[in-house]
């Protein structure tokens, strides 16, 4: 565990001990929040130190002692009901899970379905919708009682390293509002439905958080869904969910390393990769059409993230044009298109009439992988994705970063830090063919260990009805 993350932990854990009484419905508001969304950039580059002051109270939590440690607090007897809630619907949270329309026609009941969003419509992909805000209350008293016990335990604090921080106390006391009115909601949905499941696709955001922490209390099972490769640990641990859906092997193996026990990690997939299975591919050149790209050159979609180098960024790309064999898309993220962080791309595709910038929302990105004769990326569910698509993936690592990620290391020399590097092994890659024998191999061998088979939605709801004596799923047409 590098110096931040031990400090993250061991800070956390002194949060909740330190607020543990700050309660809604005996449920400790620290227990709510997104932790890690209270660290501003100031305070994250103290954490990064080896001198940063941790209290001696707290000592250094090892990788296995993190998950039992927030079970302790989850296990509590006033926020677990031990008997499990059977014969009721399955709730699906609609925020984060990236579940296909597909899936909700052909898998989910709708008679035995509720889908929660942020619609208003009386039905979402065809099944019963429910909304949070249709079970809110005014909670502005109990929010203000609580705010200014908040400021209290706040005032105590003046010289604690995290504590103290402005930005720090700012966002949790502004967000002590919305825990509290969702808190309500929840317990008011779980009042008028009869749940005995319940599917989110994080437990980062309050709304996902609070079905699965009060829905302990219900006796309801709640799984969660992985949202994305593993990369900053701080947003998918602590596992607050009964079960936690993952990948593959990597996952699992990384769950169990900090302390998740094997029966509550499913070998599930997820239900978004299947139609990469099931689709049907036919001959499209809408790429070509659309940017009059040459069908003669080796036609090559990098995939950009934010946080990244642009330094080696630039080297790279520069490497590759100034070989008249490639042209190149660069497909920015899509928070670098909202947040328009984009000039970088768009000055090279000024300067180099061999690249195109794709910042078109909503595109199909499998066809989009489709068209081209390789994916080059930085560390993203993308890469993931062009792989299962059996492209030829070239890695970047360009990222700032306090920490490095092992999610692609099977990769080799396929993943790299230097951009001349990484120029050498696309070159050898499209001019040796024993190089495309190589990464073949090795994609297979990746390819082993996920759970990914284009049957992660039928493996899902699997889960869902398991010790249930009720089906959730969708009767087929016959």
């Amino acid at each position: 565990m590098n110096i931040y993350l031990k400090n993250y932990w061991s800070i956390y854990r002194e949060f909740l001990e330190t607020f543990e009484n700050l309660t809604f419905k005996d449920i400790p508001l620290c227990l709510m929040t997104n932790f890690y969304q209270h660290i501003d950039q100031s305070l994250q580059t103290k954490m990064e130190e080896d001198t940063f002051p941790l209290s001696d109270k707290y000592p250094e939590m090892k990788y296995e002692m993190i998950q039992p440690y927030f079970d302790k607090w989850l296990n509590k007897g006033n926020l677990t009901l031990t008997t499990k809630l059977k014969n009721g619907k399955l709730l699906i949270n609609s925020d984060y899970t990236r579940i296909p329309a597909t899936c909700y026609r052909t898998l989910f009941d709708p008679e035995k379905t509720i889908i929660l969003s942020r619609s208003n419509a009386e039905k979402v992909n065809g099944i019963p919708n429910e909304t949070m805000k249709k079970y809110e209350e005014n909670t502005e008293d109990i929010s203000n009682r609580l705010i200014k016990i908040a400021k209290s335990i706040f005032r105590k604090l003046d010289n604690h390293p995290a504590f103290s921080n402005e930005f720090f106390q700012e966002t949790f006391l502004n967000r002590i509002p919305l825990i509290v009115r969702t808190i309500s909601a929840g317990h008011n949905l779980f009042q008028a439905h009869k749940i005995s499941v319940i599917i989110v696709g994080t437990t980062e955001d309050i709304v996902s958080r609070t079905l699965a922490i009060v829905g302990r209390r219900y006796g309801i099972k709640s799984i969660c869904l992985q949202h994305g490769i593993l990369m900053g640990e701080e947003a998918f641990l602590p596992v607050f969910t009964k079960k936690v859906a993952v990948y593959g092997e990597y996952e699992k193996n990384w769950y169990l390393k900090r302390g998740l026990t094997p029966d509550r990690i499913s070998e599930i997939g997820h239900p978004k990769y299947d139609q990469i299975f099931t689709r049907t591919t036919e001959k499209n050149r809408s790429l070509f059409d659309k940017f009059k790209l040459d069908t003669n050159k080796i036609t090559l979609l990098v995939i950009t993230g934010p946080n990244m180098d642009p330094e080696r960024f630039t080297k790279l790309i520069e490497n590759l044009i100034k070989d008249s064999r490639y042209q190149l898309i660069i497909k920015p993220h899509p928070w670098e298109i909202g947040k328009q962080k984009c000039q970088l791309y768009f000055d090279l595709e000024k300067k180099y009439e061999s690249i195109k910038v794709w910042t078109i929302r909503g595109g199909n990105l499998y066809e989009l992988i489709d068209q081209v004769d390789g994916v080059i990326g930085t560390l993203s569910t993308a890469i993931l994705e062009s792989i299962l698509l059996k492209k030829p993936v070239f890695i970047f690592n360009f990222i700032f970063s306090n920490r490095t990620y092992g999610y692609y290391d099977q990769f080799g020399k396929h993943i790299q830090t230097d951009p001349n590097q990484l120029y050498a092994i696309i070159d050898k890659y499209y001019t040796v063919p024993e190089q495309k024998q190589d990464f073949e191999m090795t994609r297979d061998r990746f390819l082993g260990t996920l759970y990914l088979d284009g049957n992660s939605g039928q493996k899902l709801l699997f889960e869902c009805c398991q010790n249930e004596d009720s089906s959730v799923a969708n009767t087929p047409e016959k």
